[in-house]
């Protein structure tokens, strides 16, 4: 029981090992990534936002028109007051104004209360802009050493690189050579064919350098004998 523990544990501990290299060989992607998921969500409140703004405005234009319905009915009122007439319906316009003013309390408190939370996330969402900004120059800062990195890695292998370039431009050498020797071959065999054969024919008539060479030797060995 105890060895199938320990083996359990060794399979959760090469698994959390293997999970920490494969993060740390894609660290900058994650980081990217992590960055866009934050930028996807500061886009969302910003919708948000916008949304709570023209809840705002349509309660403030709510508001003022109940101001001027009530600046109505007040004109109203004291016209009849003055007029000394209709005093039920001064008491309705009366009643009227009373829930109208409850009423613009009330969006009163509404626009408040949005308009405080569009502070709050405004704040919010420029801290967040600041934070992501900076994070956006850290990635590409960090793109940029990733890429030198990788440069810098490419140029170790320099010296290797022109070792390997210095043999195939002598293979490529060897290869135009052998093919001028072969055109100049061609050449020649082509001129042999097409050109009389006057060494057989200076052979065959006595007149090769080997028999003059034969002709002067036995000259000399006479001349010598007669001395």
């Amino acid at each position: 029981m105890q060895v199938i523990q320990k083996l359990m544990t060794l399979a959760r501990g090469s698994a959390r090992q293997s999970a920490q290299v494969l993060l740390d060989a894609n660290a900058l992607t994650v980081f990217e990534q992590e960055i866009i998921d934050v930028e996807k969500t500061i886009h969302d409140r910003k919708q948000v936002m916008s949304e709570i703004i023209v809840a705002r405005k349509q309660i403030e234009r709510e508001m003022a028109s109940i101001r001027q319905l009530i600046v109505k009915r007040e004109t109203q009122a004291r016209r009849l007051l003055d007029e000394e007439r209709e005093a039920s319906l001064v008491e309705d316009i009366a009643v009227d104004i009373a829930q109208q003013e409850t009423i613009l309390e009330s969006l009163a408190q509404q626009r408040d209360r949005l308009q405080a939370r569009a502070e709050s996330m405004s704040q919010a969402l420029q801290k967040a802009l600041l934070e992501v900004g900076r994070h956006r120059r850290e990635l590409r800062v960090a793109k940029a050493q990733q890429v030198r990195a990788s440069v810098l890695a490419k140029a170790n292998h320099l010296p290797e690189q022109l070792s390997e370039l210095e043999v195939t431009r002598s293979h490529v050498a060897d290869l135009q050579s052998c093919e001028e020797d072969g055109d100049h071959a061609w050449s020649e065999m082509q001129d042999s064919l097409h050109q009389p054969n006057i060494e057989s024919r200076l052979q065959a008539a006595g007149c090769s350098e080997q028999q003059d060479r034969a002709r002067d030797v036995l000259a000399r060995l006479k001349a010598g004998g007669e001395k």
